[in-house]
C-alpha cells in the first residue's frame, strides 16, 4: 500500500538530523540540535543563531593564509570577533598603513611577530575568559562593546610638534620646517636660532629638539605610520599625550611605550 503524505512525513521526522556547524549556540554534543530545526525552501537552516564560536571563526578565517586583517574585512562583526581573539588568548594588536591602505595585526607583544590563525591556535586558551565571553554574550555586553570601539577609534592622527609641556602643533608631511620656525617664531626664540644655526649650521627642526625640547611625530616615507623623533628624553606630559594619541588610534602596543611616568 502506498504511503500518504503524512505518513512519509512522520519516516522522515524519525530520521536523525546531524548538525554539524559548532557556530550555532544550538549546537549539542553527538553533533545534534538543541531546537527544532527549520529547513527553508533554499535548504538553508532558519533556526542558525550566532554562537561564541562564530565570532572567533570570522577572525581565524581571515588569518588562515595571512597575518593581517584589512581595514576592508573590519566589519562589526569582525570587530567582535577581534575583540573574543584577544581577551581569550591575552593578545593586542597593532596597526600599520601602506599607502591608502590599513591594516590590523594581532601579536603577542610589542616586538613579537605578527600572528596568523595557526599560531594563535597554538597558544594556550585562557577557560575562565571564555567563560566571561560567554556571559557577555548572553548579556549582549558583546554587540555594545563593539559600538563603543567603533565610535571611538580614529581611523588616523595628524603628524606634528609636540612641546615639552605636552602641547602639539600640527605639521603636515613635508612642512615639518616651516612649522618649526613658526614655532620658534612665537616661542620669541628666533634671535636664539639664528645665533645657534650659525654656530652649528643647523636646521630649525634640529634646533627645536636639541635646544627646546620639542619631538616630533612623523614618518619620512610618507607610506603611513607614525614615528616619533626625539633628541632629548621624553618629559611626563609628552609621554602621557603620546600615550593618548596612540590609544585613540586603537594601537595599544605603541601607547604603552610612553606608559612610564618618569619625567
Amino acid at each position: 500500500m502506498d504511503e500518504t503524505p503524512a505518513a512519509k512525513g512522520a519516516v522522515l521526522m524519525k530520521r536523525r538530523v546531524e548538525c554539524c556547524n559548532l557556530c550555532c549556540k544550538h549546537h549539542q554534543a553527538g553533533n545534534t540540535c538543541g531546537t527544532t530545526l527549520q529547513i527553508g525552501a533554499s535548504g538553508k537552516c532558519q533556526s542558525f543563531e550566532k554562537f561564541l564560536l562564530y565570532y572567533f571563526c570570522l577572525v581565524f578565517s581571515a588569518l588562515s593564509n595571512k597575518n593581517y586583517i584589512d581595514a576592508m574585512e573590519l566589519t562589526e562583526e569582525m570587530q567582535i570577533g577581534l575583540y573574543c581573539v584577544m581577551t581569550a588568548y591575552h593578545l593586542g594588536f597593532t596597526t600599520m598603513e601602506w599607502g591608502t591602505c590599513r591594516m590590523y595585526a594581532l601579536k603577542a607583544s610589542e616586538n613579537g611577530t605578527m600572528l596568523k590563525m595557526a599560531d594563535i591556535c597554538a597558544m594556550e586558551l585562557d577557560q575562565e575568559a571564555m567563560d566571561r565571553l560567554s556571559w557577555e554574550m548572553d548579556e549582549g555586553i558583546l554587540m555594545q562593546k563593539c559600538v563603543d570601539s567603533e565610535h571611538s577609534v580614529k581611523q588616523s592622527q595628524p603628524f606634528g610638534w609636540l612641546s615639552p609641556t605636552g602641547i602639539f602643533t600640527e605639521a603636515a608631511f613635508g612642512e615639518h620646517d616651516a612649522a618649526a620656525q613658526e614655532i620658534i617664531r612665537k616661542k620669541g626664540l628666533w634671535n636664539d636660532f639664528l645665533d645657534w644655526r650659525n654656530e652649528r649650521n643647523g636646521t630649525s627642526r634640529d634646533f627645536l629638539s636639541e635646544m627646546a625640547g620639542y619631538c616630533l611625530v612623523h614618518n619620512p616615507s610618507g607610506s603611513g605610520g607614525y614615528i616619533v623623533s626625539a633628541v632629548k628624553p621624553l618629559t611626563k606630559r609628552q609621554k602621557d599625550f603620546l600615550y593618548g594619541y596612540f590609544m585613540e588610534i586603537g594601537d595599544r602596543f605603541k601607547a604603552e611605550q610612553y606608559v612610564d611616568t618618569e619625567a
